[in-house]
């Protein structure tokens, strides 16, 4: 069968995974964020992941900034969607959510919010089927991928791949590149 849980709280990771039972969780893929927050308030409803309220099994987690939200986010309010706050990272699940409506591929998707998308970036995209990652065009934020015999990873930080995974081979993802993966 297939589900979909969000846990979105703040605090420190091995708080909050002892605290959710994380490590305990069953399924094919999953999505996960630390915060250092530079543009709006630090508690669960500003936490990531973001998912969109026109199609809640989209998620997205993200490292940056983006510069022209506001001309991203005009047309998609104009189209239907609801905001809840001012976070860039909802803005991006927004414009996700209605390129995969319109019968987009996630492939095809990342690779328009790179097009569309001005400043510097990192998104982590998790779908019910699959999970993609794009990094902006100058490659200003970090993005990086792992995989051993059990995981396969992505983040937007090397170390984080190399505690979870205890691994150094990590593979860095070029400026402009996107990948997806469908499970």
């Amino acid at each position: 069968s297939h589900s979909f849980e969000m846990i979105k709280d703040i605090g420190k990771v091995k708080d909050i995974s002892k605290r959710y039972n994380v490590t305990k969780k069953k399924g094919t893929h999953g999505i996960g964020h630390t915060r250092f927050a530079t543009e709006s308030g630090i508690d669960r409803y500003h936490a990531h992941p973001y998912q969109s309220y026109i199609t809640p099994d989209i998620t997205v987690v993200h490292n940056g900034q983006i510069t022209n939200y506001w001309k991203v986010r005009d047309p998609l309010e104009r189209k239907g969607h609801v905001f809840k706050t001012q976070n860039d990272t909802e803005c991006i699940v927004h414009y996700i959510a209605e390129k995969l409506s319109h019968g987009y591929k996630l492939e095809e998707t990342l690779e328009a919010a790179v097009k569309d998308l001005d400043g510097p970036f990192s998104i982590l995209v998790g779908t019910p089927n699959g999970i993609g990652i794009a990094k902006d065009k100058l490659g200003l934020r970090p993005g990086v991928m792992a995989e051993n015999d059990d995981v396969f990873a992505i983040a937007s930080e090397e170390m984080s791949l190399q505690d979870v995974l205890n691994t150094e081979h990590v593979e860095q993802i070029a400026p402009g590149e996107t990948r997806s993966y469908t499970l």
